[in-house]
């Protein structure tokens, strides 16, 4: 008798046990669900075009930008690329004019007679909005990324990203330590943040888009063997033998909508001009070249295009600057 009772209730027990955990599961699977559907869909901007900046993908590649709480992701047909939140040390919104029928709208407007192609450029243009980023990689290395899209998606992705806007750029990148002589790696540069004066008011995505160019410009040069970005903490990125800063003293930014009305002329009217200080320094911070240099471009295309001007009269600085010096070192 005493047995039966023991069994009975042994049997009951295992069924409350199962009871329970059947309950406990069902429970978490339906929270889990519930949480699932609770959660927002990453929000989403379609037709972005990346310009240049971002790791693994094509300069001037469109695609959709999307936001999940963690991440910004950049997606395009070949692929994709992410940026963590955390990473993020700046975030710009600024504008800019561009022609809504690119290059081949340039080349109708010139076979277009007696004026008609100055009129048709005065009308043709559109004001799009600029999303510029400023963010370190896992290795503490500074990159840029700017996006065109919409003017009124760009409230949008700040809000997303949850990075206020600043109005004055403060380096947030870490000066390169010191380096042994013996350590210095012939035919390497270090590409310093582009620095800007207050009173030049250098849009951030000209000094972001002038970074990037810069650094594309100076690894297509053979002669040099490793570029290194700013805030490179390894022993041979403090150790390049050279290091370049640019300083934008006084900005003037043209207007592509004028200068394809106004032909020829747009070449000085309405011209993009960047005076710059650049350094271009050994490894021990001695000076090769410290001038004022200044470029415009008055080229009939959108105004961003003066960065690619200037990191190419750079590249050329350094590389005279670098020649010079070896005849030092020789003689």
């Amino acid at each position: 008798m005493l047995y039966r009772f023991r069994n009975a209730v042994g049997c009951s027990t295992l069924q409350v046990a199962a009871l329970i955990f059947f309950a406990g599961t069902s429970l978490h699977a339906q929270t889990k669900d519930t949480a699932t559907l609770d959660q927002p869909p990453p929000r989403k901007i379609t037709s972005v075009k990346a310009l240049v900046g971002l790791p693994g993908i094509a300069p001037n590649s469109v695609g959709t930008l999307s936001f999940n709480g963690r991440n910004l992701r950049f997606t395009t047909e070949q692929g994709f690329a992410e940026i963590p939140h955390q990473r993020i040390i700046e975030a710009s919104r600024g504008d800019e004019r561009v022609e809504t029928g690119g290059t081949t709208g340039q080349i109708a407007r010139m076979l277009i007679p007696y004026g008609g192609g100055m009129a048709l450029g005065a009308v043709t243009h559109k004001k799009v909005g600029l999303l510029t980023l400023e963010f370190v990689d896992g290795s503490g290395e500074y990159h840029g990324a700017v996006f065109v899209l919409d003017a009124e998606d760009i409230a949008t992705a700040l809000d997303e990203l949850d990075v206020p806007p600043s109005t004055t750029h403060v380096s947030a990148i870490p000066a390169p330590a010191a380096c042994r002589s013996w350590k210095v790696q012939e035919n390497t540069v270090r590409v310093e943040e582009i620095a800007a004066d207050l009173q030049s008011e250098f849009p951030p995505e000209d000094r972001v888009l002038l970074y990037e160019r810069l650094v594309q410009q100076l690894k297509s040069e053979k002669s040099i063997l490793n570029v290194y970005r700013a805030g490179n903490r390894s022993s041979e990125g403090n150790c390049a033998e050279f290091r370049i800063k640019v300083r934008a003293v006084a900005f003037n930014k043209g207007d592509q909508a004028v200068r394809a009305s106004v032909g020829p002329l747009g070449h000085f009217v309405g011209t993009t001009k960047l005076t710059f200080h650049l350094t271009v320094s050994t490894q021990d911070g001695t000076p090769i070249f410290d001038e004022d240099r200044k470029r415009s471009e008055g080229s009939d295309s959108d105004s961003l295009n003066v960065t690619k001007v200037i990191s190419k009269a750079v590249v050329k600085s350094l590389k005279k600057s670098r020649k010079h010096l070896r005849k030092t070192q020789l003689a």
